[in-house]
């Protein structure tokens, strides 16, 4: 993937934050939440298994990068993944270290083992309705292990996200996430809060919306945390902390209480620099060439309703030959966005669709051969993530054809030089060009088995 891939987060988990910003839960193993919005009554629970207990702290890393990775391959219908232990760890911002590899393979137990129950609160943005769901967050967990069941540096692990999440994912139910500045934060717990007031900035039923403040009860807002204390100063203490650091870091500008006891309400103001942006505003202008930070200083600017008008807009008047892009599209639409009186309105003040020819360009053929481009992608990689991204390549390629067993060998081949990374995915695109999938996947498989034989 690119760096112009948008970040993007889950609005239902987000919002609805089934994570305790909790570093240790002493056991805990269920909680529940009931709350009204509107004449809407959401009721939120939780099961977990008393050897894991309820997802809390670094779960709340793990979760955001499966969702990161998941997005990374491009939203598989499925929702099944294959990446190895090391390469997860770089995605949460984990050392890798004994510790670390424990504390993940602890974490994927726990997030496949808990039950969760929303009643009146999962969005289905589509249907513009609130539904009931009941999930794992993962469905499924395999993964290759050596030495006595621990993660390791060779484990790889394939994962099935749960259908209702990759529903409400390729739904569009979604924000942009900071996720860079997300893993910066210093302590679970502060990641965790800023995971969830970044969601509670979006309007739930209109995504492009965003609020520059945030009202909540003190004990309202300790359920929405997970916290599982009901005593005021207690609640407050355990928010100093991650309210100094966002107001530190400029994601804040300030924190307010007011009144007194179980009555107390919380005030937040964001920065207007950390205004969360609509995913598919920032696609719709990167598709025609506008660079990520104009893009987003537009969108503080104009707001995500009138730029979405203004490339349909400008999609059409270039379809109908009416605007004769001069230098670059992105050029061209930028102007129109801050200049809309000078171009022509559309027939009948309407907006026709665009043409499907303009959304669907024909993209200049490269002028590189397909193994030139792979060659130059790995090129400057360490060998570990050359394997990586054979692993990753494979697994979306052949999807399900490979065991994580064998990919584990597959990926340690790869790091040792045993096998080329390069021969590998050029003959893996070559097979698959001239239909010949079976093949490919039967003859690796018989090579892998003797690679591990050696072992």
């Amino acid at each position: 993937m690119t760096d112009a891939l948008v970040r993007i987060d889950d609005l239902n988990l987000a919002r609805l934050n089934l994570i305790s910003a909790l570093d240790q839960v002493d056991g805990q193993r269920d909680w529940a939440v009931t709350y009204e919005v509107g004449e809407r009554l959401v009721r939120v629970s939780c099961l977990a298994l008393p050897e894991f207990g309820i997802p809390h702290g670094v779960d709340n890393d793990v979760n955001v990068a499966i969702l990161d990775y998941f997005n990374q391959l491009g939203q598989p219908t499925d929702g099944t993944l294959e990446i190895s232990a090391t390469q997860l760890m770089r995605l949460c911002g984990f050392h890798r270290t004994g510790p670390y590899y424990a504390m993940l393979r602890e974490s994927l137990d726990r997030l496949h083992t808990t039950n969760f129950m929303v009643s009146g609160g999962w969005r289905d943005h589509p249907n513009r309705r609130w539904t009931t769901a009941k999930f794992h967050i993962i469905e499924s967990l395999k993964y290759t292990n050596r030495t006595g069941g621990m993660f390791d540096e060779r484990t790889v692990i394939r994962l099935k996200l749960a259908d209702d999440i990759v529903a409400s994912i390729r739904g569009g139910y979604t924000k942009p996430l900071n996720l860079e500045f997300m893993q910066s934060l210093s302590r679970p717990r502060t990641r965790i809060l800023f995971r969830v007031l970044d969601a509670m900035r979006v309007h739930p039923e209109r995504p492009e919306e965003i609020v520059d403040h945030f009202e909540v009860g003190l004990l309202e807002w300790a359920d929405q945390c997970k916290m599982n204390n009901q005593r005021p100063d207690m609640i407050r203490r355990a928010l100093e902390g991650p309210h100094q650091e966002l107001i530190r870091r400029g994601y804040l500008t300030s924190v307010t209480y007011d009144g007194r006891g179980r009555q107390q309400r919380l005030r937040y103001e964001f920065a207007p620099d950390f205004m969360p942006l609509s995913p598919a505003v920032l696609t719709l202008l990167g598709r025609h060439g506008v660079a990520d930070g104009v893009a987003r200083q537009l969108a503080r600017t104009y707001g995500a309703s009138t730029l979405m008008r203004a490339v349909e807009r400008f999609e059409t008047l270039v379809a109908s030959g009416q605007l004769k892009v001069k230098k670059t599209a992105a050029a061209a639409l930028v102007h129109l966005i801050k200049h809309p009186d000078q171009y022509p309105e559309l027939v009948g003040g309407s907006m026709t669709p665009p043409r499907p020819a303009v959304r669907q360009a024909p993209q200049p053929e490269p002028t590189e051969p397909v193994e030139d481009l792979l060659a130059r992608e790995l090129a400057g990689l360490s060998e570990e993530r050359r394997a990586d991204l054979v692993v990753k390549r494979l697994g979306l390629y052949y999807k399900g054809k490979f065991s994580p067993m064998e990919l584990d060998v597959l990926r340690q081949a790869v790091m040792s030089g045993r096998l080329d990374p390069h021969t590998v995915l050029q003959e893996a695109l070559r097979r698959l060009a001239s239909l010949e999938a079976q093949t490919f996947v039967d003859t690796l498989r018989v090579h892998l088995a003797s690679l591990e034989a050696e072992e």
